[in-house]
């Protein structure tokens, strides 16, 4: 196998684990921090349109430079704001396999966290859809309860969460019983 050929979807995937479902927070949520972000573009285009039309043309040719870089920096920070929501949205993902769940959480740019649910450990798996909104568009929350110290694990703003608890649960009846 060459270097550039994947045999893992993941870090930490065992050898004889079978990828099923790999999932993300549904398309809404990304589509709303980005709305977030064209109000703050909207205030950019909003105070260059007054800063230019009703401070004196005197006073904007003296600290025009000054003007200038707060805009830029502005600017600046403003992609920089959606960028970081577009990874962290790409980089949070939940991983369904044969054998267990696997959480990665992007905490921001330089920090996440990965927990890890034997399937054999699961008691309960309760799907939560709440609102209008995701009631329209089919998205929710997916709770997989189980008696380990971490007695939750959430799936926030999920697309088809009951599809997602419904292969979960059949997954579940598939593996041996001891």
């Amino acid at each position: 196998m060459s270097y550039f050929q994947r045999k893992y979807i993941f870090p930490g995937q065992q050898e004889n684990e079978k990828v099923c479902l790999i999932i993300r927070q549904h398309w809404i949520v990304l589509a709303g921090q980005m709305l977030f972000a064209v109000l703050f573009v909207a205030i950019y285009f909003i105070v260059s349109y007054v800063l230019n039309t009703y401070l004196p043309k005197d006073l904007l040719t003296r600290y025009g430079n000054v003007v200038g870089l707060a805009k830029d920096l502005y600017l600046i920070f403003l992609l920089l704001g959606i960028f970081l929501a577009w990874v962290i949205y790409y980089l949070n993902v939940q991983i369904v396999t044969n054998q267990r769940v696997v959480d990665i959480t992007q905490n921001g740019l330089l920090q996440h966290t990965v927990s890890e649910l034997e399937l054999s450990h699961i008691e309960d798996v309760t799907t939560e859809v709440k609102g209008f909104l995701p009631t329209m568009f089919n998205y929710g929350d997916v709770y997989i309860q189980t008696a380990a110290e971490k007695e939750r694990f959430v799936f926030s703003h999920i697309s088809r969460p009951a599809d997602v608890q419904k292969l979960i649960l059949d997954l579940y009846e598939q593996l041996p019983k001891q």
